[in-house]
């Protein structure tokens, strides 16, 4: 750790309190541990690090000398006022120590208290004069999308309101699997990355919104997946049977397939979404995307562009999407 604190400049290291048993459990390691800077440290020469590197080393290794800093600490007074039989009420706070805090970075993206107010003294019962009144219109807005951090941050918590406060393992999840799981989510079609270079959003497809509509609640429940983490966390412990938690599967699936009632048109919003390369040049109609071949999506049409097909195979050449939009297109393609 104090190796660390020599990456970001910092006064007086060697007096600075270092309270590592805060964020250090290693009975409590289960895939790994965090990202944290090693001892090659004292190998290093910072100033030969290229500018991205030093930036990632020195928030990585910020991160760590806040996680193990002195508490940060303040107080905070609540003033509660009756005006006409109705109560507002306003809040303010005084930093009592700055611990961790002091330890923040410029650049760091942790709130600042610049904007917390200073509030005056009172007393219980003190009588004050209205020097104004204002009427404020504003609009609510909805929630925003996921982004792959804030559903990280999700998933973690997901269902634990719902959890024992005893249980070790709560969320969706586990630290080393979540990302693979929007991974996956996103490689076969439930969810879609939307936005621009600096932010992408997750949004749900067709066939993710579908899944969610005719799935029973039961399965969507977090609380019931966080149940099944915690669970399996305490038969790789040894503290729970496999084969109890197996037949408790078995016995939540024979449930649903006895009592669940199937959605009406279920059928038609699991469709495929027919993915459209361009115009059928016979009769006008979308060309559709299909497993074989490019098919025109009116039935009494008989255009088709086969993938398998034998003279793009004796040059050495495949019938791809981007292939067949040309041709729709402009009726030829160079190969």
């Amino acid at each position: 750790v104090k190796l660390a604190f020599h990456t970001f400049p910092v006064e007086d290291v060697d007096n600075i309190p270092v309270h590592a048993e805060q964020v250090v459990n290693n009975k409590k390691v289960t895939d790994h541990h965090a990202i944290i800077p090693t001892r090659e440290l004292q190998k290093c020469n910072l100033s030969e690090l290229p500018k991205g590197e030093l930036a990632i080393l020195q928030l990585i290794s910020n991160r760590l000398c806040v996680a193990v800093g002195d508490p940060h600490r303040y107080a905070e007074t609540v003033i509660e006022l009756d005006c006409g039989g109705t109560v507002f009420s306003t809040k303010g706070k005084t930093v009592v120590q700055d611990g961790w805090k002091a330890l923040v970075q410029k650049n760091d993206s942790t709130k600042s208290d610049e904007n917390v107010q200073t509030l005056p003294s009172v007393s219980v019962g003190d009588e004050m004069t209205v020097s104004g009144t204002e009427i404020k219109e504003g609009k609510t807005s909805p929630p925003k999308h996921f982004t792959e951090d804030t559903l990280l941050s999700a998933m973690e918590t997901a269902g634990a309101d719902e959890m024992p406060d005893e249980v070790e393992r709560k969320g969706l999840g586990t630290p080393a699997t979540r990302a693979g799981i929007i991974e996956k989510l996103v490689r076969i079609g439930f969810l879609e990355r939307k936005g621009d270079k600096k932010t992408k959003h997750l949004i749900p497809t067709h066939k993710g919104t579908a899944l969610v509509t005719v799935m029973p609640e039961q399965i969507q429940s977090p609380s019931m997946t966080a149940d099944w983490e915690e669970k399996l966390l305490l038969i790789e412990k040894g503290e729970y049977a496999s084969e109890d938690f197996m037949d408790e599967i078995k016995d939540v699936i024979a449930g649903l397939i006895q009592n669940y009632e199937v959605i009406r048109d279920s059928e038609v919003m699991m469709s495929k979404e027919a993915n459209s390369i361009g115009k059928c040049p016979l009769c006008g109609s979308a060309v559709e995307d299909k497993a074989k071949a490019f098919f025109c999506s009116n039935r009494a049409c008989k255009f088709a562009l086969w993938k398998n097909n034998r003279y793009f195979a004796s040059i050495g050449k495949s019938m791809t999407s981007a292939t067949a939009q040309k041709l729709l297109g402009s009726g030829k393609v160079k190969l």
